[in-house]
């Protein structure tokens, strides 16, 4: 089943209560997510959640780059 076909009907928003219950239960003060920017539907639940936008995340794509970090083709 796809996950739009059950969209709406509170599974993620008990998945979630539970995790979190679990995290609090252990003494973490502290839930952090990590999502790709252009996934909007998962950042207005995260929000709707109670999540605040607190970071700005960087990454380097190290395929294509020699042991000396000058992009090129790496030998095989």
């Amino acid at each position: 089943m796809a996950a739009a076909a059950v969209r709406g009907e509170g599974l993620g928003r008990r998945l979630f209560d539970w995790a979190m219950g679990a995290c609090r239960d252990r003494g973490c003060s502290l839930v952090q997510l990590t999502s790709d920017r252009s996934r909007s539907d998962a950042h207005r639940f995260c929000d709707m959640l109670g999540f605040e936008p607190s970071h700005v995340g960087f990454k380097l794509q190290l395929q294509g780059l020699d042991a000396n970090g000058a992009v090129g083709r790496l030998p095989v």
